[in-house]
């Protein structure tokens, strides 16, 4: 049989008691890890004082996102107008060139 089948045979009493000792055991381990790790991070945070001065620096000369995605978008939209640009200049070409065969198409028509 089972540790949690013993548990469930016993009486309602026993059980309850059961459950609220497990119960603090559990939470006075979690406090336990939870002021021990607080503890630590305090420590950690009167050690870097200096370090977060000097990282508070170099986060001011980083561009902040909203700059990056803007400049970004802007290159974008340089390279899509340039696109655009050099697509109607190649079709004005091609419309060019069909209009220069048309013309010497009809022109060889008229010869014949």
């Amino acid at each position: 049989m089972s540790f949690i089948e013993k548990i469930q045979n016993q009486p309602r009493r026993k059980r309850l008691v059961v459950l609220w000792l497990s119960t603090g055991v559990i939470m006075a381990i979690i406090i336990a890890v939870w002021l021990f790790s607080f503890s630590h991070s305090l420590e950690k945070i009167k050690n870097n004082k200096t370090s977060n001065a000097q990282r508070a620096n170099a986060e001011t000369s980083l561009p902040s996102l909203f700059e990056s995605i803007k400049k970004d978008f802007s290159a974008l939209k340089n390279i899509i107008s340039s696109g655009k640009k050099e697509m109607n200049t190649q079709i004005e070409n091609l419309q060019n060139e069909q209009n220069n065969i048309n013309s010497q198409n009809n022109g060889q028509e008229g010869e014949q």
